[in-house]
């Protein structure tokens, strides 16, 4: 038994390119087979390695093949190796695999589920240090980042969804009106089929397993499209949860990874898949849109944001500065719901901006597994001139801010690490007295610019506010939660939080959204887990043996009449509806001799 166990584990390690000596160093149990297979990313994660070439001439898609892409480190710019994107065809045989792997999937019990999302929270909570420094190697983001972003709240999703995901989805009792009162009403939450999921490349972890603990939890099978820019570190995610329902007897199947540029994207859309969730821009979630349109395919629409911060005159600056600090430069600024503009009283403007100065000007950058008590990590997608990310086109729109009026006490350019020339840094940035005129102001960033912004009143901040297209997060900053809550209410936004930051998604019982350019519908919460079903309204006879829906003769086919017809439904809906109990009566006499 154990031979074959060992030829199985060594058959995964070469299909990963991993030696089998490395057999020896087997421990038995879950933990060891993932020890195993995820040799080759845990060495390339370790601090300090260099075992591969700096790209000199960088280039995301292969110049010789466009199906290959080059993964590199954007801190230290190694090559990472190469990783094949997926074609159209691929991705449909992925859907196809998903969709027999359900069949017996949307069988099992919510405890066998509940089984399988334990086992990924236990490893989870066990390798948080590898999944955190494979993260930080894709990507270029910080140790904390990774803790807070990718394993915190993955952790409190997992949570929720064990604890409270059953009643959510557990079949409800609605009430009848009393023409039904011989029925139950029901809403059965069923199992969509294969639902996929295109995820951004700011979280690669915590937005890959985001989609799938809901999607398997609701009986589903998902085919995830995971970014281009964080493939390297795609078949980690895979191996840990095809084991993770390996280890309970399930078809690893489920759920399948594909990855590559557009058209890889575009393909999975037009799959067939019974449900599409976007995580993006708002330029490409348009062009997701449109060819699920096709199909008439659903869609959830994550499409960032440019989230706002209101201090009002009463607002406590102490308690803000380090929340706010958090909010801009959390990822370095690539953060959907990071604070994009903060909107500061007049009153307190001056101070604010006074402290915020000197907790910037301290900021230090640098490759987060390389050196030591670096605050902002590298940009992930392409900071050179040539690159078609909005990141590069950062400074020259804060200059424009500058020729316009506003002040820039920090930053504003790219940053040049002297000891990694090819990896990719924005300075971490402060522009003050900044107006909503500005580009800067307008656009989303996914930068470490703090953007600061004077109003003369709460009406003022609010207009500021709600000037952007978007409305995704944002945050009140006063001392009256009365005002705050208030303020709240005016704000164009699908997420509020009062004197916070983004906390509202360490409550995985709220839904995640917003409105406009922010896009629409909702993950997260009750509302994101029964999206993942079709919601069916069933109703069924109290008392079959006693009471069943009949017609009377007077509706029957063929009817006695059209206006007695008529009358006998008016004297109903008279009976049922009238507000006077003397005409409730009479109606009713007159269906009794009327029927």
């Amino acid at each position: 038994m154990f031979d074959s166990f060992l030829r199985t584990v060594t058959e995964r390690l070469d299909v990963l390119g991993v030696s089998s000596s490395l057999g020896l160093w087997f421990t038995a149990g879950f933990s060891g087979i993932l020890t195993l297979l995820f040799y080759r990313w845990y060495t390339e994660s370790l601090p300090g390695w260099h075992g591969a070439p700096v790209h000199e001439n960088y280039t995301l898609r292969d110049a010789s093949d466009p199906w290959i892409i080059n993964c590199r480190d954007p801190a230290t710019g190694q090559s990472l190796g190469q990783a094949r994107a997926n074609t159209p065809e691929e991705v449909r045989a992925a859907v196809a695999k998903a969709r027999m792997a359900q069949t017996h999937w949307k069988r099992t019990t919510f405890a066998q589920r509940r089984a399988v999302l334990k086992s990924l929270l236990n490893f989870i909570v066990e390798h948080q240090e590898e999944i955190c420094r494979v993260a930080c190697r894709d990507t270029g983001k910080t140790p904390m980042d990774a803790e807070l972003g990718e394993i915190l709240v993955t952790c409190e999703k997992l949570r929720w969804t064990i604890n409270y995901g059953e009643k959510a989805l557990k079949t409800e009792s609605r009430a009848t009106g009393i023409i039904t009162m011989h029925k139950y009403a029901l809403v059965e939450y069923l199992p969509l089929g294969v639902v996929s999921a295109l995820v951004s490349w700011n979280y690669p972890f915590h937005n890959t397993f985001n989609p799938i603990i809901s999607a398997i939890f609701a009986g589903n099978g998902i085919v995830v499209k995971t970014s281009e820019h964080v493939a390297w570190s795609v078949p980690y995610w895979a191996s840990i949860i095809h084991e993770c329902l390996r280890a309970h007897g399930h078809d690893p199947d489920l759920v399948q990874f594909v990855c590559g540029f557009g058209e890889t994207g575009d393909a999975l859309v037009r799959s067939g898949v019974d449900k599409v969730t976007f995580i993006g821009s708002p330029s490409v979630g348009k062009m997701v849109m449109r060819a699920a349109s096709d199909s008439l395919t659903p869609c959830v629409l994550e499409l960032g944001g440019k989230d706002c911060a209101i201090l009002c005159a009463d607002a406590n600056l102490d308690q803000a500065l380090q929340l706010l600090m958090r909010g801009v430069f959390q990822n370095c600024g690539q953060n959907c719901i990071g604070i994009e503009r903060i909107i500061v009283h007049r009153d307190c403007y001056d101070k604010f901006v006074a402290m915020l100065s000197k907790k910037v000007a301290g900021l230090k950058m640098g490759a987060p597994l390389d050196e030591t008590d670096v605050d902002c990590g590298a940009m992930t997608m392409g900071m050179e001139a040539s690159s078609m990310s909005w990141q590069s086109r950062v400074p020259d729109m804060v200059d424009e801010a500058v020729q316009k009026g506003a002040r820039l006490l920090h930053g504003g350019t790219q940053y040049s690490s002297s000891k990694y020339p090819h990896g990719q840094y924005m300075a971490p940035t402060l522009l003050v007295d900044v107006t909503t005129e500005m580009q800067v102001a307008n656009e989303e960033l996914f930068a470490p610019v703090m953007l600061v912004l004077p109003c003369d009143s709460d009406e003022d901040a609010l207009r500021i506010a709600n000037s952007t297209p978007y409305g995704l997060g944002s945050s009140i900053f006063t001392r009256n939660i009365a005002r705050g809550h208030d303020m709240a209410q005016r704000l164009r936004a699908g997420m509020c939080n009062i004197n916070d930051f983004a906390v509202n998604y360490l409550c995985q019982s709220l839904p995640f959204g917003g409105v406009g350019d922010s896009g629409f519908d909702r993950f997260g919460g009750v509302e994101g887990l029964r999206g993942n079903c079709l919601v069916r309204s069933m109703t069924v006879d109290r008392f079959p043996s006693l009471v069943q829906t009949g017609i009377p003769p007077v509706l029957q086919y063929p009817t006695r009449g059209a206006a007695t017809a008529a009358a006998f439904c008016g004297k109903l809906v008279r009976m049922v509806y009238a507000d006077s109990w003397l005409e409730k009566a009479r109606s009713a006499l007159g269906l009794a001799t009327s029927a």
